[in-house]
């Protein structure tokens, strides 16, 4: 429960949760659905910011399940394997040069033969067009692909990659389409009907609707699908895709956790990844750290733009309640976004100092904003909080409902804007997002990684906040192969992180999905995409 102070009291956190849950139920029964045919899966999920054919358009939130990355995920641990395209890779000692050997048995879906390194090097030149949306693409731009043999591919790079693995499975940057279509149809071809080399081959989509698969018989993986067809639904509502789970006229559906514990009480079932699959966190927009920002680019005028102000955003949540309400128990408040014990950096301390220095306190907050003047001494006092839905996140809106409720109470003035994820994403790419918006480190990216996409020039530079010592740690890590340096490196990055208030940490959670209990036995999957779903030919049925 929130607690209570003299001050302005907040909404309790089960009244908010009510509130939220009742708006999603009312209107369950207001779609019908077709039921799906006899040996057809169908996942119902949220819709896609981006509904595309053409990988490299998208943010990478969904990589159709026909085709196929080089790298591979273990579905029970995570780890990188040799599932996918690559039979094997290697690289140099300062990790300037990967080499991946491609398995020889590997072929794309009928007519368009085997998968060879020029179809790599093809997918690869069209994932750094002008068109490229995909993050992390930046760092593909400056590489040089090689086919060294039919079946060899070098990628040489200006600086070290220790992390290039992560850049070629799950939330991949590359995705391999065959050249020999592209040659024989263009680009028309991809957009009707890319062939694929993964275990199910692409039938068809409904625009904003639907998209659907075929079984493979006889893989050259070895993967055999205990079904015939598998179908996505992109559906807004969550009450509906609660509605379709309850009629069985979906397998699996994406819910939101309240709507989660609805549905397990009504006896289905609720599959959580195999690891911690999603951190996330509300960042704060634009170049608010940077002294000589352009004027485009720059978020100083803005109320974040003030340390004190940024503190009290964070002191003003009781993160633990919110957790609870959007993900249930056992989910981790997050000290700094994208650090993890998983991975090199992650500080102890930091963790050790949270609850002191991030902990919630209404008191401390309102003492903050009046040291700051606020209001007053800002020309744009109301901070806008940015509602919106993303596929594998349902709770993203209801996140910042809840973040708003808890502002107000400490007297942070907002303003909320419903926009969809293409939307926002359009405005941070173009350097003109004035808002605070959710985001997901998704799947969890390794911390040298993450910090550089997230926080500094390096990587993506719309999401650059503009610190000059962050940016200066980031550089020095980008050259940096020594593990114990680039350990140190990575602690004092999210030391800068942390004690300046740069972003709204929130929890790590596991990917879940809902199924239904009469027709579902189980599924195993890692949560190593951006949905955290994947690994759909292990879908158990009853």
């Amino acid at each position: 429960m929130i607690r209570q102070n003299d001050k302005p009291r907040a909404m309790p956190v089960r009244l908010l949760a009510a509130v939220l849950l009742a708006s999603s139920i009312s209107g369950m029964n207001a779609h019908a659905i077709d039921a799906p045919a006899q040996g057809r899966i169908v996942i119902a999920l949220s819709p896609l910011g981006a509904d595309s054919n053409l990988y490299w358009t998208t943010t990478g939130a969904f990589i159709l399940p026909s085709m196929q990355t080089l790298v591979g995920n273990d579905p029970e641990t995570g780890k990188y394997d040799n599932s996918q395209l690559a039979d094997s890779w290697e690289h140099n000692a300062d990790f300037t040069s990967w080499t991946f050997r491609l398995h020889p048995q590997a072929t794309f879906n009928e007519p368009w033969g085997p998968v060879t390194s020029a179809d790599v090097v093809h997918s690869f030149n069209m994932h750094i067009g002008d068109d490229a949306k995909l993050s992390g693409i930046s760092l593909f731009k400056k590489i040089e692909i090689t086919a060294v043999d039919d079946h060899t591919v070098r990628f040489d790079m200006p600086s070290p990659e220790p992390n290039f693995l992560f850049s070629n499975a799950g939330r991949g940057s590359l995705v391999i389409y065959s050249k020999a279509q592209f040659d024989a149809e263009g680009i028309k071809g991809y957009e009707t009907s890319p062939a694929g080399s993964g275990p199910f081959k692409y039938e068809g989509r409904e625009v904003g609707q639907s998209i659907r698969f075929s079984t493979i018989q006889d893989h050259w993986t070895g993967v055999n699908p205990e079904f015939d067809e598998i179908e996505f639904r992109w559906v807004s509502e969550p009450s509906t895709r609660y509605a379709m789970l309850s009629a069985g006229e979906a397998h699996a559906v994406t819910l939101p956790r309240d709507l989660q514990d609805d549905a397990a009480e009504d006896g289905q079932t609720v599959l959580v990844s195999t690891e911690g699959a999603m951190q996330t966190t509300m960042l704060f927009t634009g170049q608010f750290m940077n002294p000589e920002a352009e004027e485009n680019r720059d978020a100083r005028t803005y109320a974040w733009g003030d340390q004190r102000v940024r503190e009290a955003a964070n002191r003003a949540l009781d993160r633990e309640a919110i957790l609870e309400v959007l993900y249930g128990e056992g989910v981790r408040p997050l000290p700094v976004y994208t650090m993890d014990p998983r991975f090199p950096g992650f500080s102890e301390e930091l963790a050790a100092r949270f609850d002191t220095d991030y902990g919630y306190d209404p008191d401390k907050a309102m003492a903050l904003l009046a040291e700051a003047g606020y209001p007053d001494s800002f020309d744009n006092a109301k901070i806008p909080l940015v509602v919106t839905t993303l596929a594998g996140n349902p709770e993203f809106a209801q996140m910042a409902e809840l973040v708003q409720a808890y502002f107000d109470v400490v007297g942070i003035e907002t303003e909320m804007r419903e926009q969809d994820w293409a939307t926002g994403n359009t405005a941070i790419r173009g350097f003109t997002a004035d808002f605070i918006t959710p985001m997901r480190n998704a799947p969890v990216r390794p911390s040298a990684l993450g910090v550089q996409i997230f926080f500094t020039e390096h990587a993506s530079a719309h999401l650059n906040i503009g610190d000059p010592e962050l940016n200066q740690l980031g550089g020095k890590l980008g050259n940096e192969t020594d593990p114990a340096t680039r350990d140190a490196l990575l602690a004092k990055m999210f030391t800068r992180i942390f004690d300046t208030y740069a972003h709204l940490p929130m929890g790590e959670v596991p990917a879940s999905v809902v199924v239904n209990s009469e027709l579902v036995e189980g599924w195993t999957f890692p949560g190593s995409t951006s949905s955290g779903l994947s690994h759909f030919e292990l879908i158990d049925l009853k």
